[in-house]
């Protein structure tokens, strides 16, 4: 792992640990409770956007290296970025995590599986290709990030009942590491995809 991908890793655990330690664990517990909300952001999440993907892809009619990516970005789950918002414009945060941390779990299943189904659409008879040209190693790190930073932030919050510091974990969060933090991991996570698909294009079309 290089020095930038794991700054990029630590900046997206600090911003997440940040947000999640801000919930109370009695309204994230309250928040399981809310099956209509959670039910119609999963559905969103893993039905409606993968979808919207591929249709994108077969309507603008993208190649393999650009239609992958599109469809890697539409199957992944809600991030960090939305607990960001969530918090600056005094949101329900508590769903937001909840969210985040319900979709990063499914998404070890949903997104290899939306991923293999509509790759398979399409690109047809080169949607094997396709699949070994992703990097699941470098996707399943940051879900691994982002679910052990909820977890400690949770853990956090119950064992120090303190209203400062939540207001603390909440100022480090958003003042000085979110947008930092968006944008770094976006852009290295952009990056690494768009170089591992070119590299993996070129060797395939040189075979």
């Amino acid at each position: 792992m290089s020095p930038i991908e794991l700054t990029g890793h630590v900046l997206l655990f600090t911003l997440v640990l940040g947000m999640s330690a801000t919930v109370d664990i009695s309204c994230m517990i309250k928040q399981l409770r809310n099956i209509k909300a959670l039910m119609n952001g999963l559905f969103m999440q893993f039905v409606v956007l993968p979808f919207l993907g591929f249709c994108s892809v077969k309507w603008f009619g993208l190649g393999s290296g650009v239609g992958l990516m599109l469809l890697v970005v539409t199957s992944s789950p809600g991030g960090s970025f939305s607990n960001w918002w969530c918090s600056l414009f005094n949101a329900d945060l508590a769903l937001s995590v909840t969210m985040t941390a319900i979709s990063t779990i499914l998404s070890t299943v949903m997104l290899p599986l939306n991923l293999l189904l509509y790759t398979s659409f399409a690109f047809g008879h080169d949607s094997d290709d396709v699949i070994q040209m992703i990097d699941f190693t470098a996707l399943f790190v940051s879900l691994a990030v982002v679910i052990g930073a909820i977890g400690l932030g949770i853990l956090l919050t119950d064992r120090i009942d303190s209203f400062n510091f939540s207001v603390h974990a909440n100022r480090v969060s958003t003042r000085k590491i979110g947008i930092l933090c968006s944008a770094s991991h976006l852009h290295r996570t952009t990056s690494q995809l768009l170089l591992q698909t070119q590299h993996n294009i070129h060797a395939t079309t040189s075979t």
